[in-house]
């Protein structure tokens, strides 16, 4: 495994990229020179503004670091993650808890803003399970444990710029908020990452976030918010000509449909099965088949969240 500075290093010459072409008011070239030979550090801002210049992500860069995408802690919470999805009663909850005793102990070593972020996060959903086994309706534990995350949504309606996190840290704890709350926040994402979207490749990020907090809106049957987030999501794919997300609108205009007891929900949905289909994408559609499926037996009790650490 190499160090930040060794991996920065290796990938500027392979690019052919001399030391002076990064240099700004920001980068000087002595302080490059020093943290490439692991003279000195610097810090995450400095640190991302490098990787742009070298138009480098950091997932790729964690991969010629250490040959690997993710942290040793990165892949201690995939597990918790993937464990917490495999409890079904209460007596499972104790392998859980010294999985969380363990994260809460690197973070005390490590502080990381993230992993604080997650453990207020598996706290919440904790704290729910073990209610619901004792026969709390889902919903109701959602609402008595919503302070867990109180920390966590503080953070988001303090922060001026929203950018990747942000939007990861939203639809990570949305579930927990109050709708009329969800759709100040909501609004809050679309001002405050504006002009991240506009970037290449952020798109897609905002539109998995979009879909995030629909799902919460249609999990609670706040159906006049559902439809208001729906509404929007196709004015901004409308707006952008997003090709690939327009395929799936049909889905969710027929799951706002079937929400509101319209005729011809079944038949929106199935007009973006027949587009996966046809363009062979089988992963998605068996995917959307078992949701559609889900939606129209009232049988949808969770919420759809495209996330590296959650989606195991």
């Amino acid at each position: 495994m190499q160090s930040y500075g060794a991996t920065i290093k290796a990938i500027r010459k392979s690019k052919g990229l001399l030391l002076k072409e990064l240099v700004d008011e920001q980068l000087s070239l002595s302080l490059l020179s020093q943290f490439e030979n692991d003279k000195t550090t610097i810090s995450c801002e400095r640190f991302h503004r490098l990787l742009d210049k070298l138009e480098v992500r950091f997932d790729e860069f964690q991969l010629l670091r250490t040959g690997q995408t993710l942290s040793p802690i990165q892949a201690e919470i995939l597990d918790y993650v993937a464990a917490m999805g495999e409890i079904s009663d209460v007596g499972e909850l104790q392998g859980l808890a010294e999985k969380y005793r363990s994260l809460c102990l690197y973070q005390q070593q490590h502080y990381s803003l993230e992993i604080d972020h997650l453990l207020q996060l598996f706290h919440f959903d904790y704290c729910m399970k073990k209610d619901i086994f004792s026969g709390l309706p889902s919903l109701a534990a959602r609402e008595k444990y919503s302070a867990c995350l109180s920390g966590a949504k503080q953070y988001l309606l303090n922060t001026d710029t929203w950018g990747v996190y942000e939007l990861r840290l939203f639809a990570r704890v949305g579930i927990s908020m109050e709708p009329s709350l969800l759709w100040r926040c909501l609004q809050v994402a679309i001002k405050k990452s504006d002009q991240f979207a506009k970037l290449p490749g952020n798109q897609d990020i905002f539109y998995e976030t979009l879909t995030a907090i629909f799902s919460i809106f249609c999990l609670l049957k706040e159906n006049d918010y559902a439809e208001k987030t729906f509404l929007l999501w196709r004015t901004r794919i409308a707006q952008e000509e997003h090709v690939k997300e327009a395929v799936f609108l049909p889905f969710y205009e027929g799951w706002v449909a079937w929400l509101k007891g319209e005729a011809g929900a079944e038949e929106r949905m199935d007009e973006t099965l027949f587009w996966l289909e046809r363009l062979g994408f089988k992963k998605q559609l068996a995917e959307y088949r078992e949701l559609k499926q889900l939606v129209l037996t009232d049988n949808f009790l969770g919420l759809l969240l495209n996330d590296p650490l959650l989606s195991v």
